[in-house]
C-alpha cells in the first residue's frame, strides 16, 4: 500500500510540474490578444490619416454614409475591422480566464501579461473611438493617467513586498467600461449626427471613469499604507540590530579591558618554586 500511495503522489507531482512548465492554452490566448493589437494599431493609424486628410470622420443616416469626407467609405471599413478585432480580443480574454480557472493552469506569465493585454486592448479601443470622434479625448486621457498612477504604485509596492488584493470597485469598473465600449462601437456611427445623443451614449463610459478613479485612489492609499508600514518595520528592525551590535561591541571592549588585570592577578599568584634560585657560597 505505501508503494502504491508513493506512486500516486509522484504521478500527481509530475502532472502538476507538467502543468506549470507547459505554456498552456490560456497563455497562448493572452499572447494572441497582444498580437491582435498590431493590426489594430496599423488600421487605427490608417483611419487617423484618412480623417485628417478628409477633414472629418464618418457616420450613417439609416444605412447610407452621410459624411462629407471623401474617404468615408474606407474609414468605415477600417472602423468595422477594428471593432471585429476588439471583439475577438475580448472573447479571448473571457475564454483564457475561464480555461485557466477550470484546468487550474494559472501561471506566472498569465498573472503578468493577462492584465497588460486587457489594458492595452481597452486603451487602444478608447483612443480609436476618440480618433473617429465617437467619444471624448479628455475621458481617454484620464483613464490613461489613472492606469499609469495605479500601475506605478503597484510596481513600487511590489519592490517593497507589499501586495494589495483587488477590490470590487475595480471589478465593477471593468464590467461597465467593457459594456460602454461595445455600446459606443456599435451605436456611435448612427448617433454621431446628434452631439447630445453621443453625450448620452458616453455616459456609461464616464461613470466607468469615475469608478476607475475611486478604485485607483483606494488602491494607491492601500499601497502607500503598506509601504509606510513596511518602511517603519524595516527602520525599527535596523535600529534593534544596531542596538544589538553596539551592545556586543561594548561587551567585547569590556572584556578586552579586563584581560590585563587578570594577567596581573595571575602573575601575583606565581609559586616560589618558579622563581630562579641562586646558591650563596
Amino acid at each position: 500500500m505505501p508503494k502504491i500511495k508513493q506512486k500516486k503522489h509522484l504521478k500527481s507531482e509530475f502532472n502538476n510540474h507538467r502543468k506549470r512548465s507547459h505554456f498552456g492554452v490560456a497563455n497562448w490566448l493572452t499572447a494572441l490578444r497582444l498580437l491582435l493589437m498590431i493590426p489594430f494599431i496599423i488600421l487605427m493609424t490608417a483611419a487617423a490619416t484618412l480623417i485628417i486628410k478628409g477633414e472629418g470622420t464618418f457616420y450613417y443616416k439609416n444605412i447610407t454614409l452621410a459624411s462629407k469626407n471623401a474617404n468615408s467609405l474606407a474609414i468605415s471599413i477600417i472602423y468595422w475591422l477594428n471593432v471585429i478585432i476588439f471583439m475577438v480580443a475580448m472573447m479571448t480574454d473571457w475564454i483564457d480566464g475561464y480555461y485557466a480557472r477550470k484546468t487550474n493552469t494559472v501561471s506566472s506569465f498569465g498573472k503578468v501579461f493577462d492584465p497588460i493585454a486587457d489594458k492595452v486592448a481597452t486603451t487602444l479601443m478608447m483612443i480609436f473611438l476618440a480618433i473617429v470622434d465617437f467619444t471624448y479625448l479628455p475621458v481617454v486621457v484620464l483613464f490613461i493617467v489613472r492606469d499609469i498612477l495605479v500601475d506605478g504604485s503597484r510596481v513600487y509596492a511590489a519592490k517593497k513586498n507589499v501586495k494589495v488584493a483587488a477590490n470590487w470597485w475595480g471589478k465593477v469598473k471593468t464590467i461597465i467600461v467593457s459594456f460602454a465600449l461595445v455600446a459606443i462601437s456599435f451605436a456611435g456611427p448612427w448617433l454621431k449626427s446628434n452631439e447630445l445623443s453621443i453625450l448620452y451614449l458616453n455616459l456609461p463610459l464616464i461613470v466607468g471613469l469615475i469608478i476607475a478613479w475611486i478604485s485607483g485612489i483606494i488602491y494607491m492609499s492601500k499601497y502607500l499604507k503598506g509601504i509606510t508600514k513596511n518602511t517603519e518595520t524595516t527602520t525599527q528592525n535596523n535600529e534593534e540590530n544596531q542596538q544589538k551590535s553596539q551592545a556586543e561591541n561594548l561587551n567585547k571592549n569590556t572584556k578586552a579591558v579586563d584581560k590585563p588585570e587578570d594577567n596581573l592577578k595571575q602573575n601575583k599568584k606565581i609559586d616560589s618554586k618558579d622563581l630562579p634560585f641562586f646558591e650563596t657560597k
